[in-house]
């Protein structure tokens, strides 16, 4: 109960006084990922992208072929070029065209919440990702029957060369990707391009044993993404900068403090990082939990109005698929938990 009270304590600073960890970005580079659907990756990537540019010029990314984070930010209109357009050429050679020079839209032109602040540019996503894996593995199974090395590592770089010449071209200072709930093609590249990892974990057994799993794989020497890096002459795993719990509170009866059961699922979690040391930066584990809440109708606004949750205001109504939602005081609470997030990567 200690650690879990230490967790408690910091929350409720957060959410009383909007307590925020001084210090700025520790990387330059993210991706927002899980090995489990509906915990809210693309919710939460859409804030953490408006968070990051209230501070610095980001560029973000969409690998997931369900394209969610793509539908809010781009608002129904249909992208001229994709990340999958970007990375094919770079994969499989000129005979498949030329990369695009301009593959991101830049957000204060198409959204009006993201004016005010610093750059923030968007590569969409694309539902071909889907036969992404297939086309990405038949080239590192030739590279490594041929035992080479570079080859494979410029391979599993193609997403990360992808990043660095749209954030140059950009003037981007810190990347954003989010991924899909599986493990193969673009979140396998995603997690050799960037430096951290944000988790999200919501509260449930299946959460918690992605979230094991996920571990365990950047761990693990053996583990195949481990392995691949191997064979690519050593690449390092990436650094795990947060876990986000998610849907913290959602049975709770006293405002602003979790059921006994989000609890015990955080406790839980912490026990199962606890097991990966290395790869936090952290002295302990535990300094990288963030609790968020279920954020019920305003993250439904969020997502299909694409307006940040930090742009809401409450007892503002927004209809969504014709039923009207009000946002309510429970908003605040949220703002400052995100923007503790952000403080904190």
């Amino acid at each position: 109960m200690p650690i879990m009270n230490e967790v408690l304590e910091r929350r409720a600073r957060i959410l009383q006084d909007g307590y925020t960890q001084p210090g700025g970005f520790k990387y330059k580079s993210y991706a927002v990922s899980t090995l489990r659907g509906g915990v809210g990756k693309s919710t939460l990537s859409f804030n953490l992208a408006y968070e990051i540019s209230r501070h610095k010029r980001v560029l973000v990314a969409d690998v997931c072929p369900q394209c969610n984070l793509t539908e809010t930010m781009m608002r129904g209109r249909k992208p001229e070029v994709t990340i999958y357009q970007a990375l094919i050429p770079r994969l499989l050679g000129p005979a498949f065209g030329e990369a695009p020079d301009d593959i991101s839209y830049r957000m204060s032109e198409r959204l009006d919440s993201f004016k005010g602040g610093h750059r923030c540019c968007f590569i969409p996503g694309d539902p071909e990702m889907f036969s992404f894996p297939s086309q990405l593995y038949q080239q590192l199974q030739l590279a490594s029957t041929r035992s080479n090395a570079e080859y494979v590592r410029r391979l599993l770089y193609t997403l990360k060369d992808t990043m660095t010449i749209e954030a140059e071209n950009k003037k981007c200072d810190v990347w954003l990707i989010d991924t899909s709930p599986f493990y193969a093609g673009g979140t396998h590249l995603a997690w050799c391009a960037v430096e951290a990892l944000i988790l999200p974990v919501r509260v449930d057994e299946n959460s918690l044993e992605s979230l094991d799993l996920t571990l365990r794989m950047l761990h693990d020497k053996n583990s195949d993404f481990n392995l691949w890096n191997e064979r690519a002459g050593g690449l390092r795993p990436p650094r795990v900068a947060a876990i986000v719990m998610t849907m913290i509170g959602a049975r709770s009866i006293k405002k602003a403090t979790p059921d006994s059961a989000s609890q015990m699922y955080v406790e839980r979690a912490i026990s199962i990082a606890e097991k990966y040391p290395s790869l936090f930066d952290y002295k302990d584990p535990v300094e990288a939990f963030v609790l968020t809440d279920d954020f019920l109708s305003s993250g439904r606004i969020s997502g299909a109005q694409s307006i940040p949750i930090a742009q809401l205001n409450v007892g503002q109504f927004h209809t969504i698929n014709k039923k009207r939602l009000q946002v309510n005081d429970s908003v605040t609470g949220y703002q400052r938990e995100l923007a503790y997030l952000a403080s904190t990567i």
